[in-house]
This record gives structure tokens, C-alpha cells and sequence, in this order.
């Protein structure tokens, strides 16, 4: 209806001077006032939730939710018992169910689709839809994140460090560190911080992955404009680092200060030694880990393309609340290599800097360097 009003408009304004003409100027203005108040009509899909989803194949399942069903289900039973999901229908209309609430939440994330064509998928208004994905992200952040984001510690710690030695013989790695872009809309407040150097808004996501691509540790809501040790040195990260990795060592690349539980390569001034350019090698080898475990995780969860909310504090909301269900997802087996792809990131800023009171960590990163060409 309303495409039609503005065709007409248009017709009108082809063949009459509206501006000389009174009648003509009047009839436009009621034409485009209608438009604007018209709304389309809305096609709601009736009874998916009930009758659709439960026909789809295991395939298809992962295929519209990125998550495989028995994922799908852990997350449902971590999530079912908190009081935040209890809640009544109004107006006589049964309520909305956690395995609802958890889809609609899961489509969200997993697709780039507008608020408006998830609504009508799962029939329920963009304020319900809204308030369903706002629920499901407040309970994970709260009641999950410490549960799923967390240090190994003891025997695990250890375990870590073998299956990391297992790989090339690098030893002491308990984790790698990275930093990754996630596109945003323009924030209303000091958008000219969140400007990166490829020239769009982002917020920046500073995490630690283990050998298995696990976040270990997550940092988010710096502006992209921020540099990689800018970040580190403001996140918790940096203070509890040393006591995390005791003997060992977070592996980073050149954007990174070197410390002595942090080891960065060695910046190449074209005078490497055969053992620097070996740790160099080994070290890149590793620490691919973490861009792979960012591809992944932009790979099953679409939305963190490109975030197109009007709070900061939302996208930070949603990329925590990514973060948790990746973990979730690994530990329950649920097979990544679908998900994989390039995470078309910024190059990071050479810096190989050390702390001045770090003399050390070139110590230990030089015999690092001879212990490995062994």
C-alpha cells in the first residue's frame, strides 16, 4: 500500500508544476503523509518454533543455528533454571520458552538478517524479539562467563604447556594473545576514537586461546583507534599475567611489549640470527592458534561482522556473550571447520618494546631462542 502511494505521488509530480498549483501541492502532501503513516504488511511465520524447527536434520539444525543440536541443548540446560527466565504470558498468551528465547538468540547472532525478519520468523514483535535476545545475553555474561572464560590452573595448566610443546617443541606456552576488529554503526558519542586505520568504527576484542582455540581470557569495548599494548596494559590481563604464567609464557606477536611472561618475536632488522629467525618461525607457528579460534568464532556467530546496535555497551553484550558460546560449543565437540574463515583483521603495529624493568624477558626469550634450535 504504501509503495503505491509513493507511486502516485510520483505520477503527480510529473505532471503538474505542484509548486504553482495549490490543489496539486495539497493532494501531494496528503499522498506522502498516508505513506509515512502506512506500514506493510507483516508475514509472520505461524508455528515454527512447534512445527518446523523440530523437522530439521542435524545438518540443517546446524546449518540455520550454527550450533549443533546437542550444543543447543547444553546451552538450553545451563541457561533454564536462572529466575530471569521466568516469566508469565500477557494477555492470556502462553509464555515464551527458554528453548525460544535461546533460538531466537542463536538466529540473532548466526545471521546478519534485520530485527524486523527474525521477529517475523519466530511470529513475535521486535520489542519481544529484542527483549528475548537481551535476556539471553545478560544471564550468559552474568551466570556463564566465569563458568566457560576462565585460567587453567594446576594439572590443566600443565596440560596446556604439553600439548602446546607437543606441537613443535615450543615449551612453557600456557596461551596466545591477539586482537581483533569488530565492525560497528557509527557511535554517538566521540565517534572519531572508534575510527581504525582501514578507516571504519570499531570496538576491539583482546582475547587469550588456548591450544584447544578456547578463550581463556577476554577483553572487549576498546575504541579502534586504541593500540594492541594500549589495550593489554589497560585490561586485567596485564596485572594477572605474571602470576598466571609463573614459569611460563603467553605467546603475542610484534604489536605486543615484551615481558618475561610475555614473548614476542624478534623485531627482523634484516641481522637475525639463525636461532632468532627459528624462534620467530616457531613462535608464528603457535600463535596462529589464536587467529584461527577469531576466524571461527566470526565465522559461526555472522553477526560480529558487522554490529549494527545503538549501545556500545550492547556490542560488548553480544561479542562477551559470542565468546562464551564458542567455548561451550568446543568442549561439547561441536566440529568447527565449517565455520572457518580468513578473519580479514588489521596487521598489528611493529613495536617490540620491553618494559625497562624487564630486562629479563630477553634473557629468557634469547634462551628460548638457543633451547629450541636443539
Amino acid at each position: 500500500m504504501a509503495a503505491n502511494l509513493l507511486f502516485m505521488i510520483d505520477e503527480l509530480l510529473v505532471e503538474e508544476d505542484y509548486e504553482d498549483n495549490k490543489d496539486t501541492f495539497d493532494i501531494v502532501s496528503a499522498f506522502a503523509l498516508a505513506a509515512s503513516l502506512i506500514r506493510e504488511n507483516r508475514v509472520r511465520i505461524k508455528g515454527y518454533m512447534e512445527s518446523i524447527v523440530p523437522e530439521y536434520s542435524e545438518v540443517n539444525f546446524k546449518r540455520m543455528y550454527r550450533v549443533s543440536s546437542s550444543s543447543f541443548e547444553v546451552l538450553t540446560n545451563h541457561l533454564r533454571d536462572y529466575p530471569k527466565f521466568v516469566i508469565k504470558g500477557k494477555g492470556g498468551r502462553e509464555p515464551i520458552s527458554v528453548e525460544k528465547q535461546l533460538l531466537i538468540t542463536l538466529w540473532y547472532l548466526g545471521s546478519k538478517d534485520t530485527v524486523h525478519k527474525i521477529s517475523d520468523r519466530f511470529g513475535i514483535s521486535e520489542s519481544t524479539m529484542l527483549n528475548c535476545r537481551d535476556r539471553v545475553l545478560a544471564v550468559s555474561i552474568v551466570h556463564l562467563m566465569d563458568k566457560f572464560i576462565t585460567l587453567p590452573v594446576g594439572n590443566e595448566l600443565q596440560a596446556v604447556k604439553d600439548r602446546f610443546e607437543w606441537r613443535n617443541g615450543f615449551s612453557g606456552i600456557v596461551g596466545c594473545l591477539d586482537g581483533t576488529h569488530i565492525r560497528i554503526t557509527s557511535p554517538k558519542h566521540n565517534p572519531k576514537s572508534y575510527v581504525n586505520r582501514k578507516g571504519f568504527h570499531s570496538i576491539q576484542l583482546q582475547a587469550v586461546c588456548r591450544e584447544d582455540m578456547r578463550f581463556i581470557d577476554c577483553f572487549v569495548g576498546f575504541p579502534g583507534s586504541c593500540h594492541d599494548s594500549r589495550i593489554l596494559r589497560n585490561s586485567d590481563l596485564f596485572s594477572k599475567g605474571p602470576e598466571y604464567c609463573q614459569e611460563g609464557h603467553i605467546l603475542a606477536d610484534g604489536g605486543y611489549p615484551l615481558l618475561n611472561w610475555l614473548m614476542t618475536p624478534y623485531r627482523d632488522n634484516g641481522h637475525l640470527t639463525a636461532n632468532q629467525r627459528n624462534f620467530n618461525t616457531l613462535l608464528s607457528s603457535n600463535r596462529v592458534i589464536i587467529e584461527r579460534a577469531f576466524g571461527i568464532l566470526k565465522g559461526r556467530f555472522s553477526r560480529l561482522q558487522y554490529l549494527d546496535t545503538t549501545k556500545i555497551e550492547t556490542s560488548v553484550k553480544i561479542i562477551m556473550t559470542c565468546c562464551i558460546f564458542h567455548n561451550i560449543c568446543i568442549l561439547n565437540a561441536d566440529s568447527v571447520d565449517e565455520f572457518f574463515g580468513c578473519d580479514e583483521d588489521l596487521p598489528s603495529l611493529q613495536v617490540n618494546t620491553a618494559d625497562p624493568d624487564a630486562v629479563g624477558a630477553r634473557l629468557k626469550r634469547d634462551n628460548l631462542a638457543r633451547n629450541l634450535q636443539r
